[in-house]
């Protein structure tokens, strides 16, 4: 999980998976997106007012349970 300064790259990382994902989606899905934005948008000012060592400890259980449901895991590095 990156620190709290970093909440910058962390707003362009998603703006460009969601401009990927949007390109993806039919127009009938559009207000469904609009929920994911809006949520998105929420999540990433709680992200900025937060400690980051409750954001760590947060990333940390999300990893944990993706792997443990067979999700796939995000990484800041990539695995040789």
């Amino acid at each position: 999980m990156r620190a709290k300064s970093d909440v910058k790259q962390i707003t362009a990382d998603l703006v460009a998976a969601i401009a990927d994902i949007r390109r993806h989606i039919p127009a009938e899905s559009e207000e469904s997106l609009a929920h994911v934005e809006t949520f998105c948008a929420i999540a990433l000012r709680v992200m900025a007012k937060t400690n980051p060592s409750k954001l760590r400890d947060a990333a940390m259980t999300e990893e944990i349970l993706a792997r443990v449901q067979g999700r796939e895991v995000l990484r800041d590095e990539p695995v040789p």
